[in-house]
């Protein structure tokens, strides 16, 4: 013998419908986060080779000028050295990822040992992770 379901299933129970969208929530979430990490990870893989981009345009101005400029403004721009053969580099590749100039310093300006340098995502010195400094001697 057949039973008589009188019960018409119409649809979803609103449970059904609030599981499917917590789980989809969380799925959602998961994604945002995975992406949000890869973005900033590729900021900083941005900022390393730019640097090191940088380094290479420094050099090329020392060989040509016999001195490492003062400043990265120096690789744009020309101060009237006869020597100068730049640009040595774009006003836009003198600036980190997030759009900050990046930190310049040689102390004895005729000295090999100059260094760049990128604080990264928070922008101050110091920090871990996402937030961590990019230095030319780490490169």
């Amino acid at each position: 013998m057949k039973k008589i379901n009188n019960k018409k299933n119409t649809g979803f129970s609103l449970i059904e419908i609030l599981v499917v969208m917590v789980i989809m929530a969380t799925i959602m979430g998961i994604v945002a986060n995975s992406i949000g990490n890869n973005k900033k990870k590729a900021k900083l893989k941005e900022a390393e080779i730019k640097i090191n981009k940088l380094k290479m345009s420094i050099e090329s101005f020392n060989t040509d000028t016999g001195y490492y400029p003062r400043s990265l403004d120096a690789l744009v721009d020309d101060n009237g050295d006869g020597n100068w053969l730049g640009p040595y580099a774009k006003k836009k590749e003198i600036k980190d990822p997030w759009n900050e100039e990046f930190h310049y310093s040689n102390p004895g300006q005729h000295d090999e040992e100059f260094s760049i340098v990128s604080y990264g995502n928070d922008k101050s010195p110091g920090g871990t992770k996402f937030d961590k400094d990019i230095n030319s001697w780490d490169l």
